[in-house]
């Protein structure tokens, strides 16, 4: 039987790669998750902290991934086969690929339950089916919808349909299409909303109260919040970097690229913290620290508004853009290491999420009392994924850039960038990621895996 041999497709312009990168990896996370640090760790102060953490950690890593990733057309063991082959230990980094694919498949389950959550209440925000009257009452519509399987289910389904969808045709003929229409969509949501909330009585008081400069409410566990966050803002652990990367041009110029990805990044974070920032605080009401609270506190704080719809209606959007994106490489992976077609990769790998999915959706319901050590299963992908998998990965490819890989072999990969006489550039970028990035990653990888809780219960 002939193998299926997927024709290279690359990104039609660098432009339209940040487009769809950016849509990748601008998450729910910072969706609801940027106003609740803001507001809890001085402001301003975290801020600093937060883009300090992007520049010295998120910066060399996203664009040592797409100096990797560049051209190579293959999936993640691909990449790392390629510039791992002659080295004695090979074999670890390979396997440590396939872990990266673990992550992102466990991550992407538990994400496609959130997400169904998030199509289901953009309906019934354009519906007016959203119970509105009390912070309780929302609660429990919210609790209930959680635990109702079988709705729950077919919104799942609806977002893997999606997936699948997308991801079929390839990136010319479709993921690059969909997910520029999606960022651009984004974009205008972003813009729209924002100036409702700039237009608005409170906005004054609203941005006063998040961009104001309070070093005592940093502390050292929200500088350590701010390492993570910058490390999940960007997606660094997961591969869709450098799933997307692949099918970049061979010249492209990942610095520039990577510079306007964090920024764009950054934009749309702190125009979410400002916006819900407004809506959300002329009810007196503030987002919590789970995600939980974009199903209870918005319908209460909202009402039953067109910006309810036009919120969740954004909620939905970065929820299918984030899917997509992690979806990229588990699709990737299953073509290149099996022969099968695009499409029949995109279905096999569809049908492996809605499984999982599904059992990540029972523990709220029958398998609810299934718990190990006061987690239920939804909770444990969270925990191996977000808390084990991904910062591990992260930390192994910056080991791998700063330490293991040959240190010409970079030049040379670097040079193609049109600045074969900037070594300058090169010696900070590298200089980054074999001290600094790698540190911080440290850093990441312990606070994940509870290192401040023990220092505390220690002390």
């Amino acid at each position: 039987m002939a193998v299926y041999q997927p024709l290279p497709q690359t990104w039609s312009s660098s432009l339209r790669f940040v487009l769809v990168c950016t849509a990748a990896v601008v998450s729910l996370s910072d969706f609801w998750r940027m106003p609740f640090l803001l507001a809890t760790y001085g402001g301003g102060a975290f801020l600093i902290v937060y883009l300090a953490a992007l520049l010295g950690m998120g910066l060399p890593l996203l664009s040592g991934q797409l100096l990797m990733a560049r051209d190579t057309h293959t999936d993640l063991p691909g990449v790392m086969a390629l510039w791992v082959a002659p080295s004695a230990h090979s074999r670890f980094w390979v396997w440590g690929a396939y872990l990266t694919l673990i992550g992102a498949g466990l991550l992407l389950a538990a994400y496609s339950v959130v997400a169904g959550w998030s199509l289901a209440y953009c309906l019934r925000g354009l519906t007016g089916g959203l119970d509105t009257q009390s912070l309780d009452m929302a609660r429990g519509q919210f609790v209930a919808f959680a635990r109702d399987t079988e709705r729950g289910f077919g919104w799942l389904m609806l977002f893997v349909v999606l997936l699948v969808a997308t991801a079929a045709r390839g990136i010319n003929r479709s993921v690059e299409p969909v997910m520029r229409t999606l960022a651009l969509c984004m974009l205008g949501l972003f813009v729209l909303l924002f100036v409702v909330a700039a237009l608005d009585s409170d906005a004054g008081a609203a941005a006063r109260s998040l961009w104001h400069i309070d070093f005592s409410q940093l502390g050292v566990r929200g500088v350590l919040e701010a390492l993570y966050q910058a490390f999940f803002s960007l997606s660094l652990g997961t591969g869709v970097i450098v799933a997307l990367g692949t099918n970049l041009a061979p010249r492209a110029p990942v610095i520039r690229i990577s510079l306007l990805v964090i920024l764009f990044t950054v934009l749309a974070g702190l125009a979410s913290a400002f916006v819900l920032r407004v809506l959300v605080q002329q009810q007196g009401l503030q987002l919590g620290g789970g995600v939980q609270s974009l199903f209870e506190v918005l319908p209460t704080a909202l009402g039953t508004g067109w910006q309810t719809t036009l919120v969740y209606l954004l909620v939905a959007l970065v929820s299918v853009s984030t899917g997509i994106g992690l979806f990229e490489p588990l699709v990737q992976a299953v073509q290149h290491r099996s022969g099968l077609s695009r499409l029949r990769s995109s279905c096999y790998v569809g049908v492996g999420v809605a499984l999982l999915g599904l059992l990540a959706m029972l523990s709220f319901g029958p398998l609810a009392r299934w718990r190990w050590f006061g987690q239920e299963l939804f909770g444990w992908m969270i925990i191996i994924s977000t808390q084990l998998l991904v910062p591990l990965t992260g930390l192994m490819l910056c080991l791998l850039m700063g330490r293991v890989l040959a240190r010409r072999r970079l030049v040379a990969a670097w040079r193609t960038e049109d600045n074969a006489g900037r070594t300058m550039g090169f010696a900070v970028w590298h200089g980054l990621l074999r001290y600094p990035t790698r540190i911080a990653l440290v850093v990441v990888l312990a606070y994940a895996l509870g290192g401040l809780r023990l220092i505390e219960i220690i002390w």
